[in-house]
């Protein structure tokens, strides 16, 4: 092999170490993602539903007459051209209208304690979980489905 062949591939090895290690380290993360932080999202207006009221984690709501637990979403999303943190947004905000929408379907008007729920980590507080990979982002988000009156 010549010299001038070896040294082309030790700089593209190298180049290849500089460039790539990073990103692929940082690849595999997760991320907390504040609620408020995906309800302040532009979409969000648009998709989620105010006939479903939302209440997230041990916040107060009104006594239901009926209430069912333990539904949740799974939700993935390329993250190609976005930010992790822009994507996570994303992902929750699918996760919410899908919770929205199965309450709809039961005849539910609410969705309470919204909870991350990645890995069946629970985490009840104001923000959720996002595993952040190279190409996707995935969030899993768990509440029950109330009949609210009033």
């Amino acid at each position: 092999m010549s010299r001038f062949i070896r040294t082309l591939l030790g700089v593209a090895a190298m180049l290849c170490t500089t460039t790539l290690v990073p990103q692929v380290a940082q690849a595999d993360e997760m991320i907390a993602v504040p609620y408020r932080d995906v309800l302040a999202v532009p979409l969000a207006k648009e998709k989620l539903s105010p006939a479903v009221r939302l209440y997230f984690g041990d916040q107060l709501y009104p006594q239901p007459d009926k209430e069912e637990g333990g539904f949740y979403f799974t939700r993935r999303v390329n993250k190609a051209f976005k930010s992790g943190e822009e994507a996570c947004r994303g992902a929750a905000l699918e996760a919410l209208t899908d919770l929205q929408k199965r309450a709809n379907d039961i005849g539910a008007n609410a969705v309470t304690h919204i909870s991350s729920y990645y890995s069946k980590q629970l985490r009840s507080d104001d923000s959720l979980d996002c595993h952040v990979g190279m190409f996707t982002v995935e969030v899993t988000l768990k509440g029950k489905l109330a009949i609210i009156s009033g």
